[in-house]
C-alpha cells in the first residue's frame, strides 16, 4: 500500500473527529462513537476502497473483540452491585473509618492501595466513587480527597476491571497475552512507586515524602511483583486485585503495629470476611483453575468464529483469521465472574443480607450503570477493526512514526495518556491507538511488546486526568465548579509519570 500526506491526514480523520465531539461538543461518547464510526466507513468505502464485503467481515471481527470486552464488563458490574446493595462496601467502610493512626497514612492506603484493589474487581470509576466519598466522609478535604484517589489508582487500571482494559489491548494488537502481560507488568514498578508519592505529595508536600517514602518503596515492590506473577502466571485479569490486596492487607498491618488498634465493626453489620467473600471466592476459583488437574478437568469449549483475508483497493493486505478471537466458557474471567457473583448472592441470602427479590434489582442496577459502556465499547472495536482492515491505523502510524523517529518511545505513552483524557476510558484508549502502536513500533523497528505496554501504562495513567471521572467525583462529594482545579492538580503527576516511563523503554530499547 503507497504512503502519501494526504492518505495520513485523511486517516486521522475519525479519531479526529471522535476526540473533538468528545472533548469540545462534549457529546456522549456512544453518539460520538457513532457519528465516528459513520465516517470511518465513509472513507474506507471511498478512499481505501473497502467493498461493502470487506467492510462486514471488519464489522464482524470487531462485534467479537466487543463480546470479549462486554462479558468482563457485564460479570464485573454484578459481582459489585451483589457485594453493595448486601452492605459488603459499608462495612468496609465503617471498619477502616474505625481504625486509628496516622492520618497521611491512612489515606495513602486507602486511595492508593485499597482503591486500587476495588478498581481490580470492577473499576468504571467505582474506585473514585467508594473511597472518594470514604475519604471525604473521614475528614479529609474534599478536593484533595478526590486528587489522591484519581492519582493513587490511576496506575491499577489496565489491569483492572477484570482485565478489560489489557485483553482490549490484547485483541487489537493480536500479540501473546502472557508476554505482553508480563513486559508491561514489569514496566509498571515505576508508575506505581511515582503514583505512590505523588498521592503523599498532594496531601503533604516533599516532607510528608520524605517521611513516608519507606513505606512507599517496598509498598510498591510487593504490589508490583504480585501484578508481574498474576501476569506472567496467565492470569493478569486478577493482576491489580491481587496487587491492591496486597497493599491494602500491608497498609493495615502498619497501622495495627504502629498504633496498637483493632477496628471493630457494630453488631448491626456484616463482618469484613462476609463482606469480602465473593472476592476471595473469585480469587480463589481464578487460582484453582490454573492448577494442571483442573485446567485438564474443565471442558475446552470455545466460542469463536472464522473470517476470511481479503486485500482491498489500495492494495492493503488483511490476513485471515481462524477461530478469531476466541472466549473459553470456562477461561474467560466471565465464568469466574459468575461463579463468585452467584456464590455471593447465595452467601448474602443465607445470611439474611439480601432478600429472594434482591436478584432482579441487581441485575437492573447493573444494567443502568453498564449499559452506555457496553455500547461505546461495541462501537469503538468496531471503529478500530475497521480503521485497521482499511489501512487508515497503518497509514496513521506511518505517519506519525516518520514525524517522531527514534523518539517515539517517549511519545507513545503520552498518546495512551491523551486518548484516556478524551474518552474517559483505558480501554477505549487501547481499542483507538492499540494497532497504531504497533504499526508505529514495527516501522521504527522497536519491540511491539515494550511499545504496546507504553500506550496501555498511559492510558492507565491518563484516567486521573479524565474529564468523566472527575465529574462523577465531584458530584458525589458534594463540589462544584472545581473540575479544572483537579484536573490541574492530576495534571503534572500524570505527564511526569508518563514521560519517565516513556524514557525507561527509550533507555532499554538503545541497550
Amino acid at each position: 500500500m503507497e504512503f502519501t500526506t494526504l492518505l495520513w491526514i485523511i486517516s486521522i480523520m475519525p479519531i479526529a473527529m471522535l476526540l473533538f465531539f468528545i472533548s469540545y461538543l462534549k457529546l456522549p461518547s456512544y453518539l460520538s462513537a457513532i457519528l465516528s464510526l459513520g465516517l470511518a466507513g465513509f472513507l474506507a468505502l471511498t478512499v481505501f476502497e473497502m467493498q461493502p464485503a470487506q467492510m462486514a467481515i471488519s464489522a464482524g471481527k470487531g462485534g467479537m473483540l466487543s463480546l470479549y470486552v462486554i462479558l468482563i464488563i457485564a460479570g464485573a458490574v454484578i459481582l459489585f452491585n451483589i457485594v453493595n446493595r448486601a452492605g459488603g462496601f459499608d462495612s468496609m467502610k465503617i471498619y477502616i473509618n474505625n481504625l486509628g493512626g496516622d492520618r497521611t497514612l491512612k489515606l495513602l492506603g486507602l486511595s492508593w492501595a485499597f482503591s486500587s484493589f476495588i478498581q481490580g474487581i470492577t473499576g468504571f470509576g467505582v474506585p473514585v466513587a467508594i473511597v472518594g466519598a470514604m475519604l471525604a466522609g473521614i475528614g479529609y478535604k474534599p478536593i484533595i480527597a478526590l486528587t489522591t484517589v484519581l492519582i493513587g489508582h490511576s496506575w491499577a487500571i489496565s489491569f483492572g476491571s477484570m482485565g478489560s482494559s489489557f485483553y482490549a489491548l490484547q485483541l487489537v494488537t493480536g500479540l501473546e497475552p502472557v508476554r505482553l502481560g508480563t513486559v508491561m507488568a514489569l514496566l509498571f514498578f515505576l508508575p506505581i512507586f511515582t503514583t505512590g508519592l505523588f498521592t503523599v505529595h498532594v496531601y503533604g508536600g516533599l516532607k510528608a515524602v520524605k517521611k513516608e517514602i519507606k513505606y512507599v518503596l517496598p509498598i510498591s515492590l510487593a504490589m508490583g511483583a504480585m501484578m508481574v506473577f498474576a501476569a506472567w502466571m496467565g492470569f493478569p485479569h486478577i493482576g491489580s486485585l491481587l496487587a491492591g490486596l496486597t497493599g491494602s492487607g500491608l497498609f493495615l498491618a502498619i497501622l495495627i503495629l504502629r498504633t496498637g488498634e483493632r477496628a471493630e465493626l457494630p453488631g448491626n453489620v456484616m463482618s469484613l470476611k462476609a463482606a469480602l467473600f465473593p472476592y476471595i471466592m473469585l480469587i480463589g476459583a481464578v487460582l484453582l483453575a490454573q492448577l494442571p488437574p483442573i485446567a485438564a478437568f474443565l471442558p475446552g469449549w470455545e466460542l469463536a468464529l472464522s473470517f476470511p483475508g481479503f486485500t482491498t483497493g489500495l492494495g492493503f493486505e488483511v490476513s485471515p483469521e481462524a477461530e478469531f478471537s476466541p472466549i473459553g466458557f470456562f477461561t474467560h474471567p466471565f465464568f469466574f465472574l459468575v461463579l463468585s457473583s452467584a456464590a455471593g448472592l447465595i452467601f448474602y441470602r443465607l445470611r439474611g443480607h439480601l432478600n429472594s427479590k434482591a436478584w432482579k434489582n441487581i441485575l437492573a442496577e447493573s444494567y443502568s450503570r453498564a449499559n452506555t459502556s457496553i455500547l461505546t465499547v461495541f462501537l469503538l472495536m468496531i471503529l478500530a477493526s475497521l480503521m485497521n482492515d482499511s489501512g487508515m491505523v497503518y497509514t496513521f502510524a506511518r505517519g506519525m512514526a516518520g514525524f517522531s523517529g527514534a523518539f517515539f518511545p517517549v511519545i507513545s505513552p503520552i498518546i495512551g495518556i491523551l486518548g484516556a483524557f478524551l474518552t474517559g476510558s483505558n480501554t477505549s484508549s487501547n481499542v483507538l491507538f492499540g494497532a497504531f502502536q504497533i504499526d508505529a513500533a514495527t516501522l521504527l523497528d522497536h519491540s511491539p511488546y515494550m511499545i504496546a505496554s507504553t500506550q496501555s501504562i498511559g492510558g492507565s495513567l491518563g484516567s486521573a486526568i479524565a474529564p468523566a471521572k472527575i465529574l462523577m467525583g465531584t458530584a458525589i462529594v458534594g463540589l462544584e465548579g472545581v473540575e479544572g482545579d483537579i484536573v490541574k492538580k492530576c495534571l503534572g503527576y500524570t505527564l511526569i509519570s508518563g514521560l519517565l516511563v516513556g524514557l525507561v523503554v527509550l533507555i532499554l530499547l538503545q541497550l
